[in-house]
């Protein structure tokens, strides 16, 4: 065994002592009748990792994955320094998304000062590491509690690739170190004893292929989750396009550099830029882009580092500076970061916050794209009507469930039903047709949907239905 793995291993015993396993008591959300119908919900447990994370002088503070503490009701942790004992704690915040899928979570002011009594040594609070990514080659341990493991388990890898970013997702390190379930949300780390990123993920039916979410990224959750924010990354604020020779005489372009800008999205980042259809990125922040809009440069020679991923880093509310190409002409223009403007057709995993109506024997909720992917085990017909509404800028509301014998089974309404007005008037929101519900008690209600289908309702002034 090498100088160099005799390190890393008794580092990774060090920073082992800071990984803990999370207990998990909540709803199992992927469950269809669950995201249907929000009144079912399917207890489950669980378990999972994180680790105590060095940042400021906070004290008590896990990073682990989203997906380990979303939809929770009770959440404890118990460490390897405190014997079998288990210590309550709470949800800081989390990324819904799972984009990237990271959590924070804290013990509670109570429940630190017990973990410190009865610890057989003080916290390992784990650092993140800063500036540039590790490279491919380098050795990892993955720390964490696999298959709901007792003790933390250690294995061993490389950083043998990166997955680039997109508009929709987030960079990750690939590793052939052994990630497993149970194993989400503890660190990877390096010889240098810092965390290189946050064990998020294993390829399924693929051997020795795990990811790992970037130190950067969760840094930057963190500083948003602390200050109580929905964390979100900076976007480009449009769609974009790789460039080529042949749009040399049409660009005015001497050679195929940078992306092009096919749309820009109203109130976003490039609009602010004052950035145009056609108009042809050339740098970020003085980050080159070629033709596929991946790095230009040496990080670039070995990676695959795009627009997207340099654009995410960038705080939002910090100026930004592009380097662009107009009519043959480079020119110079600054904006400061922003995320992208919220579409009328969200992501809402969070059981929680499913907010819906019951009414005229229906469950009615707004269109989110969970319903969209739970309609399709019933009809896929009624999802693909549904995937046409993706890009409103206004929310919508769906019939997600009817109960047998009621109005709406009567005049045989199916499910997936897209409702866009009420009494003849246009509603968007639960809101408004709780309103016109009100101011109707005891007399009836028109609803008409999206594909022109109809429903004359009675309202009995007792109930909902």
């Amino acid at each position: 065994m090498t100088k160099a793995k005799r390190k890393l291993t008794d580092v990774a015993r060090q920073m082992m002592s800071g990984v803990v396993q999370i207990h998990v008591e909540g709803y199992i959300e992927e469950d269809i009748q669950s995201v249907l119908n929000p009144s079912i919900k399917i207890p489950g447990i669980w378990t999972g990792s994180g680790f105590f994370v060095k940042y400021k002088k906070l004290e008590g503070y896990i990073v682990t994955n989203a997906h380990v503490v979303r939809n929770s009701v009770k959440v404890e942790i118990s460490s390897m320094l405190t014997s079998e004992e288990r210590f309550e704690a709470e949800v800081v915040g989390l990324v819904k998304q799972l984009e990237p899928d990271v959590a924070l979570i804290k013990l509670t002011e109570k429940e630190l000062i017990r973990f410190k009594k009865l610890a057989i040594q003080p916290i390992e609070y784990l650092e993140l590491r800063e500036g540039t990514s590790p490279s491919r080659g380098e050795a990892i341990k993955a720390i964490g509690y696999p298959l709901g493991m007792v003790e933390p388990n250690i294995t061993g890898g490389e950083i043998t690739n990166f997955i680039s970013g997109s508009e929709f997702t987030t960079e990750r390190f690939v590793t052939n170190a052994a990630i497993n379930p149970g194993n989400s949300g503890g660190p990877s780390i390096n010889e240098d004893g810092k965390v290189v990123g946050l064990n998020t993920a294993v390829m399924i039916d693929a051997e020795n292929i795990g990811f790992i979410t970037p130190a950067s990224f969760v840094k930057i959750i963190i500083e948003n989750l602390l200050l109580l924010n929905e964390p979100h990354f900076a976007d480009i604020g449009g769609k974009l396009q790789k460039n080529a020779e042949n749009f040399n005489p049409l660009l005015k372009q001497s050679s195929a550099k940078g992306v092009i800008v096919s749309q820009v999205i109203p109130k976003g980042f490039l609009e602010a830029a004052q950035i145009q259809q056609r108009d042809v990125i050339l740098s970020i922040n003085n980050v080159e882009f070629d033709r596929h809009g991946i790095v230009i440069g040496k990080e670039g020679l070995y990676r695959h580092k795009n627009i997207f991923d340099v654009m995410k880093l960038v705080p939002i509310g910090e100026e930004v500076e592009i380097k662009y190409l107009r009519n043959g002409e480079i020119k110079t223009t600054k904006a400061h970061a922003m995320r992208n403007p919220e579409k009328g057709i969200i992501s809402n995993p969070l059981l929680s916050e499913r907010n819906y109506l019951e009414v005229f024997g229906m469950i009615i909720q707004p269109l989110s794209f969970e319903i969209i992917q739970a309609i399709q085990e019933f009809d896929p017909h009624a999802q693909i009507e549904m995937l046409k509404t993706i890009d409103q800028d206004e929310p919508m509301l769906a019939v997600t469930h009817i109960y047998q014998g009621s109005q709406a089974d009567e005049m045989e309404w199916p499910l997936g039903e897209l409702i866009v007005k009420a009494n003849d008037k246009k509603i968007h929101t639960l809101e408004e047709l709780q309103k016109i519900w009100d101011q109707n008690k005891g007399g009836s209600v028109l609803l008409e949907c999206r594909n022109g289908r109809i429903g004359y309702f009675q309202i009995n002034p007792d109930s909902q239905d």
